[in-house]
């Protein structure tokens, strides 16, 4: 278990060293992961027009709502540059539906990955309402699962961002995290469409 844990966390730290701001674009290698607990991955890089389409996102947002689905957008568009990029596309939401599809990933994956993509944005200095926290795990009748975070900066109100529930290239649900914890329904407010 420990050398799982120690793995996942050499993965995440090359990722994050991977970044630099080049010309204002980011220079990104990110580490991909999916067949389920990051047991695969693979190293991937967005080009400067992919990330001209990420950044034009987050023009204007005029508020933490806007900015919100700014990130649901930008999440969603990320996961189908590297879904093409990997031969995630195929992904299903959650685990189950789709595990007999090849390069399927699991709340381990979607976190890692929305983790790295919402670091990324950070980076850019796109984010103007929230910065991006720690993921953050939950347990529910002995059920693990896993989530990227956000934080207002006004409130310090943190949100998980959600993608395992589903299909690569949809946005992710955003919740106030207590809420995440204990499981309860994703609201319209955070998550319009």
């Amino acid at each position: 278990m420990k050398l799982r844990i120690l793995m996942k966390l050499r993965i995440l730290i090359s990722a994050l060293l991977s970044l630099s701001i080049t010309n204002g674009w980011a220079q990104t290698i990110f580490v991909h992961c999916y067949d389920f607990g990051c047991k695969s991955n693979k190293s991937i890089e967005f080009s400067p027009i992919q990330w001209r389409q990420v950044s034009a996102l987050f023009i204007p947002t005029l508020s933490e709502a806007d900015e919100k689905q700014s990130i649901r957008k930008a999440v969603a568009l990320m996961e189908q540059f590297s879904g093409e990029l990997t031969g995630t596309s195929l992904d299903v939401g959650g685990n189950y539906p789709g595990s007999s599809i090849p390069n399927q990933m699991d709340c381990i994956d979607e976190s890692t990955n929305t983790f790295q993509y919402l670091y990324a944005i950070e980076k850019l200095n796109l984010l103007k309402w929230h910065k991006v926290g720690l993921k953050k795990r939950r347990i529910v009748w002995l059920v693990s699962h896993w989530t990227a975070v956000i934080e207002e900066i006004s409130t310090k109100q943190k949100f998980a961002v959600d993608s395992w529930y589903r299909d690569n290239g949809y946005m992710p649900y955003i919740q106030r995290l207590e809420n995440w914890q204990v499981k309860k329904d994703f609201i319209k407010k955070y998550n319009p469409y």
